[in-house]
């Protein structure tokens, strides 16, 4: 499949594409600038769901993992 979503602000660029797998559809979520990115599944996409707006702005606090605090 070739239809793929972009989205964009002044902070980032995302690009979504439904992608076949041989265990089924998967959404590839990409970032161009970084080339990151990863396959989910419908399971892992309904346990975003779950979460609310605190939970991915904690995630966003350290984007990169905890930091050193050495």
């Amino acid at each position: 499949m070739d239809d793929e979503i972009r989205l964009a602000n002044e902070f980032s660029e995302v690009v979504v594409e439904l992608v076949p797998t041989r265990n089924g559809a998967r959404l590839r979520i990409s970032v161009p600038s970084s080339g990151h990115e990863i396959l989910l599944c419908p399971l892992e996409l309904e346990a975003l769901t779950w979460q609310d707006h605190d939970f991915f702005s904690r995630l966003l606090a350290t984007p990169h993992g905890p930091e050193d605090e050495t």
